[in-house]
This record gives structure tokens, sequence and C-alpha cells, in this order.
């Protein structure tokens, strides 16, 4: 908890974003949908009555269900949910059990009808017009940046509109350039899940039916008068004392005195059930477009799996004995490892159920807000303690938006926030780091290889034909580096231009090879790019020269030879630093020696 209080979305980073997620589109039926110039990765059939046949129904097969064509024109539905007092819950899953949660929902036809025709009446028509009308008759969005922003800012409308599971939903897509095209993913990272609070006196239910106590007996100044500091779709947050010390064993002290203080996170009345409803028939749309998708295309099935694990992480966000868990175990991990550069708060795991937690209150500011002395002090620990977690730990702090980095009174950097964690493979760090020292050597073959083994790419990939047209672009992207530096020696603001142009002309080559080539992200790496992407965002407010890779090498060096031995990693440094000094890069060249 903070003593900061902002909006606990990811449109906190948005701003970061604009520069960054358009070079990194890549496949997905919106994206086919807005490009041109792509045709070889989809393939539509030649009997042009049956093609129509298959792009109207990804407009409108997979929303429909199996409730029909039915849309309501007066349904609507606000940012909350409709909480009801009185709810069987019998063999409703506490976490994401696909049978249980069927056979639950299954039962419940009318509740289940009732809600689809809420999610079409909003869905359909819009799908209708954006695949079908302008896409498939007009064409022009194809190419019509102005227009696809229309439409992104709709969708996003319409995703709050449909409520907290929906906002979740878009939150985790605006991460992900596999799926959808840059203008889709700037929008929905301004996806807001801070909503109107609901009355102190259910949130006061709530704890008591939790902890099994009055709320009088733990919290000084909590009563149905108190007002929540900050709210969010799935909870709110006050910022109140105990009553004593918790940590304290003395029977004899006096239990009135005032504690420390905390902030007490308190869930929302029935969102467990509500959001698997939600997640019941989301599931249901994602079998429907992917059978479309993968009839149409050549694309790797993986809408169902995409929703699964987005449904997963937000069952567990909604689990507060999880989050405490994470939050511990980050404390006892990082805190350690980075001399106590950063901190995390203490949980108190007394005063903490599935539905309530309470942890230390954080003094202080975000990070992005402080001085630009403080955020070049700083960052550099974030890329560390954020690299640590990918390279070393593998268990990662996956909502690291600008709302979640504070700077406390001590000085130290801050995280908080740990609904949302990641785990990556031990294997896949281990080939993370030699991915690192492939591209300080500026081995392609060995950065496809490396993709395979990550998942970007399948086994039987044609390494012969991808290769080389990677390597052109490598070469392109060197070479742009290269003028970037001889133009900087004249004016720096025409330099960060050319810059930009030149990586936009090599980006756009890139974009094709991911049609040509079914490149699939990782889920955990859309996380990890999203945190890399937002410490770089806040370091350029207090260091505009600053260089994500330059500050990576330090760490990703000592953690490679500590992996791969000195020897090789040795050799291989050297090799990557000559070729930065060719290229004028004498920092980065620098660095990468300095970290031998």
């Amino acid at each position: 908890m903070s003593g900061v209080i902002s909006n606990p979305s990811i449109h906190n980073g948005s701003f970061l974003l604009q520069a960054n997620t358009k070079r990194l589109q890549n496949t997905s039926v919106l994206n086919v949908a807005l490009k041109t110039g792509r045709g070889k990765r989809l393939r539509i059939p030649s009997n042009k009555s049956k093609a129509k046949k298959l792009i109207l129904a990804s407009a409108v097969g997979g929303s429909t269900l199996a409730v029909g064509y039915v849309v309501l024109d007066n349904a609507k539905i606000g940012p909350l949910y409709q909480f009801e007092q009185k709810l069987e819950k019998d063999g409703l899953p506490l976490d994401y059990n696909i049978e249980k949660m069927e056979k639950f929902f299954d039962s419940r036809k009318r509740e289940i009808f009732s809600r689809s025709c809420e999610i079409i009446a909003e869905l359909v028509p819009y799908l209708c017009k954006l695949i079908v009308w302008e896409y498939w008759i007009r064409g022009k969005i194809k190419d019509h940046e102005g227009l696809q922003q229309k439409y992104a800012v709709e969708l996003r409308e319409k995703l709050t509109k449909l409520g907290p599971c929906f906002i979740k939903l878009g939150q985790a897509v605006s991460i992900r350039p596999d799926i959808l095209p840059s203008s889709f993913l700037f929008e929905l990272q301004k996806l807001c899940d801070a909503v109107p609070s609901y009355p102190t006196k259910e949130a006061i239910d709530v704890i008591e039916t939790e902890l099994g106590v009055k709320v009088d007996e733990i919290f000084l100044d909590l009563d149905v008068n108190t007002k929540p500091i900050a709210a969010a779709s799935l909870g709110q947050v006050y910022k109140l004392r105990l009553k004593g010390d918790p940590s304290s064993e003395d029977a004899n002290k006096d239990s009135s005195a005032p504690g420390p203080w905390v902030g007490l996170k308190v869930q929302r009345p029935d969102m467990h059930h509500y959001v698997l409803r939600d997640i019941y028939i989301m599931r249901h749309i994602s079998k429907m477009i992917q059978w479309v998708k993968t009839t149409i295309s050549n694309q790797r099935p993986y809408d169902v799996a995409l929703l699964d694990t987005f449904a997963g992480a937000t069952l567990k966000e909604l689990d507060y004995i999880n989050e405490a868990a994470n939050q511990t175990r980050c404390k006892l991990e990082l805190e350690p490892k980075l001399k106590n550069q950063i901190y995390v708060p203490k949980v108190f795991d007394k005063f903490t159920t599935r539905k309530v937690l309470v942890s230390e209150w954080i003094e202080g500011e975000q990070l992005a807000k402080s001085s630009p002395d403080v955020i070049r002090r700083l960052i550099p620990v974030g890329v560390e303690c954020f690299l640590i977690q990918l390279l070393e730990t593998g268990y990662f702090h996956a909502d690291p938006h600008p709302g979640n980095l504070l700077v406390n009174q001590a000085g130290q950097l801050v995280l908080i926030d740990f609904g949302l964690m990641a785990d990556v493979p031990i294997q896949d760090t281990k080939t993370m780091t030699m991915t690192i020292v492939h591209l300080m050597q500026g081995d392609v073959p060995g950065l496809v290889d490396d993709a395979v083994q990550l998942g970007f790419l399948p086994q039987d990939v044609d390494r012969s034909s991808l290769t080389p047209v990677l390597q052109k672009i490598f070469d392109d992207a060197q070479l742009a580096v290269t003028n970037q530096i001889k133009d900087g020696a004249k004016l720096q603001f025409k330099a960060v231009q050319s810059r930009r142009k030149q990586f936009w002309a090599v980006s756009f080559d890139l974009n094709k090879i991911f049609y040509l080539y079914p490149f699939l992200v990782p889920d955990y790496f859309a996380l990890i790019t999203r945190a890399m992407i937002v410490l770089e965002g806040i370091a350029v407010t207090g260091d505009p020269e600053f260089d994500l890779f330059r500050a990576a090498y330090p760490y990703s060096l000592r953690r490679a030879v500590n992996l791969f031995g000195y020897t090789g990693i040795k050799q291989i440094a050297t090799e990557a630093a000559s070729r930065m000094m060719e290229m004028g890069l004498e920092k980065e060249s620098a660095v990468i020696l300095k970290g031998l």
C-alpha cells in the first residue's frame, strides 16, 4: 500500500509506450484486418461465397455463442456489477478449475443467457461494422491510422462499459503486440479500472465475515462513514491504523493504543462469482474465434490458451492470500540481493484472508514524479531488480506500472501491488541470458535458436529462409544506430528524429517477417516487455540519454559469467564492445568492458 494514490491500472504507463508499441506489431485477426501487403499470412479459400461466409462468421459467430443473434437495444451495464445479497455458491471453484466452472454455470442458463445478451448488444454491432463493413467492403481501415484510432477508442469505451472482467482482459491484451496492432494497443493501455467506491458498510460486512471479529477490535476509526482512499474494479483501499502493535506478544500491553498505519484492501462483494461468469462466456467466444481463425488462416491456435492464462491470473488476483504470499516472497528474495536498495512493504498475515489484505503503509511519491536526480539514481536499481527476477529468481512482478513504483522517505525504490506475478521457467531464464549475449555479439542464427527455445517460433521453423532475412534487418538496425551517432555530432534533436524514422523503417520490415513466420510471444514475456518499457519511460524523464540496454549490460554480463563461465563470455563481450566502438557507441562499449 502506498502513501501516493494513483489509478491502479495499466493506463498510468500508457504515455511510456506510444513510441514503442508502434514498432512491435504482430499477428492477429485485427492485424490482418488493419494492414496491407501481408497476404501470405492469410489463406482465404478460393470459393468466394465460402470466404464471405467465413469472414462474416469471424465477426459475429464467436460472440453470438449459444444464444443466437439476439441483440438488446436497451441493454446497458455500467463499470460495476450489480451485487446479489444472497447467492448459492456451492460448486463454484475458488481457483480456475475449468471443469467445475463449466459444471456450475451450465446449470444457470438463464443467468448466462441474460449476461450474454448484454455482451452481444455491445460487441456484435461493433465487430460487424469493423470487420465486415470497414475491412471487407470499404477496405479503407487497412492503412488509415485515423480510422483505426477511432475504432480503438470505441473498443476501449465498450470494454469499460462491460465491466471489470472485460477491463482486465483489455489491459491484458494491451501489452500483446502479437495480438493487436499498435493503434489498439496504445488505446487499450488507457483502460481505467478505477470506479466509484461501494458503501463502507458492505466493506465492513466483508471484513467481519472474513476475520470473524468486529472491525473496532482491530482498526481505529473504521466505521460506516469512513471513506476509501482508492477504489478499483476488484476492490477498494482504506488508510487506517491498527489497534496496538500486532507484533507485540505482551498480553498486558494496551491494545487500544494507536498501532502502525496500514493499507486495508477489501474485495467487492460477490466479485468472484461475476468474474467467473464472464470468463465462462469469454471462453465459449474464444473457442469460436479460434475455430474461425484456424479455418481461414495458418495461424497457430492460441485464443483459448490466452483466455485461460488471463483467467488464471485474474482468479489469483482475487485471492489476497496469494498476493500476500507473493509480497512476502519478493521481500525475502529481492531485498538482500539488491542490498536493501529496494523495499517491499510488510504484510500482516494475521489480518489477511482471501478477500482482505492488510499491509504496511508507505509514505512516499511515485518514482515517475520524483526529481531527475532521484530518477537517475534509482532507475539502474529498478532495471537490475527486474533483471534479477527475469534471469535469476524466475519469479516476476507482472504489473509494474508507474503507480506501483514508489520512493520512500529513506530514498529506497518501493515495489507494491503483488497480485499479478509471472513464473519464468528456469530453462528460459538461462536462454534469455544467452539471448542478451547473442544480441551483444550480433549472432543472428543464435538469436533464432533462442527464439525457438523460448517458444517464439516452432521447432520446425525454416531457419534457412528466416535467418538471412533477420540478418539483413539486424544489419539495417546497426546502420541506423551508426547514422544516428554521426548525426548526433551535428545536432542532437535532429539525430533523435532521424533515428526514429530509420528504426520505423526497420520495424516495418520486421513486421512483414512476423506475418510470414509463425511468431508467438509467450505470455510472461509480454509482461517482461511492459516492465522494461515502463522503466525506460520513467528513466527518460530524468535522463533523456538513458539507454535500457546500456543499463542492463552490467548485471546481464555478471549473470552470464555465472551461468556459462568467464572465458567464453569474455571473448563474446570483447567482440561486442569492439563492434560498438566501430559504430561510435563508446559509452556502451565501455559499459560492457567494465562489466567484465
